[in-house]
């Protein structure tokens, strides 16, 4: 079994325990594809994958409007400024031959390279039917990303935003107008409760909790994990308690009690899907905005999963926010594409 492979199981088997949904997503070769509930999808393209992450990544990002753009984004590894140079199958489309990669603000060891509207159209005229794009930066190729899947990625784009048979689909494209394209979903709002204050909190669980726990891990309560607790509003607490761990992953049972922890009852939180679970990996809790975060980590290097947050609303607890990588290809968390966004 190759290294995606066993990467794309050990992703499997994280969303399997913790319930964690996909808005709508696909794997297709060497690319994969997220598109969250607002119907807006980013393709992706990874390059080689070594020791410090991947040599690149292309983003393909439409919003669901129909008269949205393709918007293509370059991320590189290095920490000068430069020009690049895109070429598929050693051909360099109109326009791309001396692109600016300028550093990022916030990660000082990768450069971004966005591509103009006429960069983008030269670029995707290619792009679905060849082998290989390949960077050039100067004489020497910098990176290079498998186009392997790529055209049943974009056809994935074109149908989940209801765009195949118009003429602004990016592949799957017919003569119907682009304003036959259906309007998006709306956004939910989420607003959160007013903070409380988090004073004379109880800090272990009490007797209540023995039934709820019993099928938890034996050794769990010698390895001395502290329960997350939080006050939600008078009268009512969070609990989040460790009840079994992986090697990189510790798996927190999640309650609701009074402010004594009695009447405990089992917390349901819903995916983006409509799947709900009492149970999540990594959590922490943010008082002051009244936000629950897990990150489900499809490895150890954190490269690949999802990070979900929900907002205690008064009620409930309300997905607010979801990012996603359904591939282990060395993309940090902050270049992970949205698969379900509120407002």
């Amino acid at each position: 079994m190759g290294l995606r492979n066993i990467s794309l199981a050990a992703t499997a088997l994280v969303f399997a325990h913790a319930g964690a949904a996909f808005a709508d997503s696909g794997s297709f070769g060497d690319w994969a594809v997220v598109c969250d509930n607002g119907r807006t999808c980013t393709a992706m393209g990874f390059g080689d994958l070594g020791e410090m992450g991947s040599s690149a990544l292309l983003l393909l990002t439409r919003d669901a409007e129909a008269q949205a753009p393709p918007r293509v984004s370059l991320i590189t590894a290095g920490t000068a400024a430069t020009t690049l140079a895109l070429s598929v199958d050693g051909v360099t489309p109109p326009g791309l031959a001396a692109l600016p990669a300028t550093p990022m603000a916030d990660d000082d060891e990768r450069r971004i390279t966005e591509l103009t509207p006429d960069q983008t159209r030269a670029l995707l005229a290619v792009l679905a039917n060849g082998r290989t794009l390949t960077l050039v930066e100067g004489r020497n190729p910098a990176a290079a990303i498998s186009l392997r899947g790529s055209s049943a990625a974009l056809r994935f784009v074109d149908d989940r935003q209801k765009r195949a048979g118009t003429v602004s689909a990016l592949v799957a494209r017919g003569a119907r107008p682009a304003s036959e394209t259906p309007a998006p979903p709306a956004i939910p709002r989420v607003t959160a409760a007013p903070a409380v204050a988090q004073t004379r909190l109880p800090a272990v669980p009490t007797s209540a909790f023995q039934g709820r726990l019993a099928d938890c891990d034996d050794d769990i309560a010698e390895l001395g994990f502290a329960p997350e607790v939080a006050r939600l509003g008078q009268g009512r607490l969070f609990w989040g308690v460790v009840c079994s761990r992986g090697a990189y992953n510790v798996i927190y049972r999640l309650f609701l009690t009074d402010e004594r922890g009695g009447d405990v009852r089992a917390l349901e939180l819903s995916y983006p899907s409509g799947e709900t679970t009492s149970e999540l990996m990594n959590i922490s809790f943010e008082p002051a905005t009244q936000t629950l975060s897990n990150f489900d980590k499809g490895r150890g290097l954190g490269d690949c999963g999802a990070i979900t947050r929900w907002v205690w609303t008064g009620e409930a607890f309300t997905l607010e926010h979801q990012v996603l990588m359904p591939e282990c290809q060395g993309v940090m968390p902050d270049q992970w594409p949205v698969s379900y966004r509120s407002r």
